[in-house]
């Protein structure tokens, strides 16, 4: 055991983190931290809608209607009404499915986890929820997220360790549902710990592999999150030693040094750590990619460069960004859309290439072309072990044929959350993700969710906005 300071269970943190999802007001907090999650929660809308069409997803959304049920929930995009896990099961893989959703420095991924879980149970809440009731919920099982993930200091380890994977997603989005279908304390706790003891540890691989999981995890967490709430309701007990208990705390089972126990609790209720270091994506890839992208459209920009001049593109990122170039064999010759996600030479090529990376990016044709496999060739990428920030300010270097080199490092993206999207970016961002939805939605619908995501405190029921994510 790496990490042996174990706690009663009845002590453990996650009783704190059980109280401030239940104990805060929305008035209690922050106005900046209120205006971030309405945009997060456009955010992840806009990305559900072009994931609604992408790869697995139409198959999954199929499969929840034949698994059946008592038709609680809606399907986004696709319309069926099927139980709330069910809904959960669909929204969550469309939700994360084009990868193109906000990340937290220390957090990971966050919105994606709880958003679709939290729509797919609007039916059952016995009541409608209005706006600041959905964006409290949010914005506790966010915080417990990102404190779970900044406590193991998982972004930094999670990609060369490769355990326990993206374990906090799941308490995030039980947090969530634990509060907007009103458990108390103890309940929220015992659904939590219902949640953490059916996650799966080994969980790397999935990337590493290129496989589609990534994607669908998130299906398994709303699902999860919903039925762990629900079994809570039922009286099924769970355990509640979930960080530092005896004898499984997850903490104790940590193979790094670099843990922060006291992240979990400190400033509860007054500090919220989704608010500093939340970012959104404006390339439907990996976030450790993002750099290497900006800096190379820069470059191309900037000095009006044609690629086929390139001699060779030379960049250094972080050590975490080495998932998105190791294996090299696989990272130089992505066969799937999967491993062209995850793929910085070939999001780097790509940029160089096309002057962006979007969608229309990963279709099969274009992962396997072959001037884009040339270009990769002469992608070189190392890793600075002493680069302070995981995911911004990569160098980029692009040496011509003709001996000219440009260098250039963009210090935060746009998105980063020290260069943030606003809401025109955010109403771009939702009409070009609709483009790839499953089903037309019309403008008219996509302005309204603008405007119900920008006064989402003002509105009298969530079933509004999900309306306008319905044709």
């Amino acid at each position: 055991m790496k990490h042996d300071n174990p706690v009663l269970p009845q002590d453990d943190p996650a009783g704190a983190l059980a109280g401030m999802v239940t104990a805060t007001r929305f008035e209690d907090i922050p106005a900046a931290v209120v205006d971030l999650a309405k945009k997060a929660i456009l955010d992840t809308l806009a990305v559900t809608l072009a994931g609604s069409g992408w790869e697995v997803s139409p198959a999954i959304a199929a499969q929840v209607v034949e698994w059946g049920g008592t038709p609680r929930a809606t399907v986004l995009v696709h319309g069926h009404r099927v139980p709330a896990p069910m809904a959960a099961f669909a929204n969550g893989a469309m939700a994360r499915a084009i990868d193109m959703g906000d990340v937290h420095e220390t957090g990971g991924h966050v919105t994606e986890w709880n958003v679709p879980a939290m729509l797919s149970v609007l039916g059952i809440a016995g009541a409608p929820i209005d706006g600041k009731a959905f964006l409290a919920a949010y914005i506790v099982g966010a915080e417990v997220g990102v404190r779970a993930s900044a406590a193991l200091s998982l972004v930094r380890y999670h990609t060369t360790w490769g355990m326990p994977g993206e374990w906090n997603g799941r308490l995030c989005a039980t947090a969530s549902v634990a509060r907007l279908l009103g458990l108390d304390r103890d309940g929220t706790w015992n659904a939590m710990g219902i949640a953490y003891t059916v996650h799966g540890m080994s969980e790397y691989d999935k990337y590493s592999e290129g496989t589609q999981m990534a994607r669908v995890q998130h299906s398994f967490a709303g699902d999860t999150a919903v039925k762990s709430v629900l079994l809570t309701r039922l009286g099924v007990t769970a355990p509640r030693g979930i960080f530092q208990g005896v004898t499984s705390g997850i903490l104790r089972h940590i193979a790094w040094d670099d843990v922060q126990p006291e992240l979990l609790t400190e400033g509860l209720g007054r500090h919220w750590q989704l608010a500093e270091g939340l970012s959104m994506k404006r390339y439907s890839a990996c976030k450790f990619t993002h750099s290497f992208i900006a800096s190379t459209l820069a470059i191309m920009a900037d000095q009006g460069l044609d690629h086929r001049g390139i001699e060779r593109i030379d960049c250094v990122g972080s050590e975490s960004s080495r998932m998105t170039y190791e294996p090299a064999a696989a990272k130089w010759n992505p066969r799937s859309v999967p491993e062209a996600m995850f793929s910085a030479p070939y999001t780097i090529a790509t940029a160089a290439m096309t002057g962006g990376f979007f969608l229309d990016d990963l279709r099969i044709d274009a992962i396997l072309d072959e001037d884009r496999r040339d270009l990769m060739r002469r992608v070189s990428i190392t890793s600075d072990p002493d680069h302070p920030d995981p995911f911004a300010g990569f160098r980029v270097k692009i040496t011509l044929r003709d001996g000219r080199s440009f260098n250039h490092v963009t210090p935060y993206v746009k998105g980063h959350t020290r260069n943030p999207m606003g809401w025109k970016d955010l109403s771009e961002k939702l009409h070009r993700c609709a483009a790839f939805a499953a089903a037309p939605l019309p403008y008219e619908k996509l302005d309204r969710l603008i405007s119900l995501c920008c006064e989402m405190e003002k509105v009298p029921d969530i079933h509004e906005v999900l309306a306008c994510v319905i044709p």
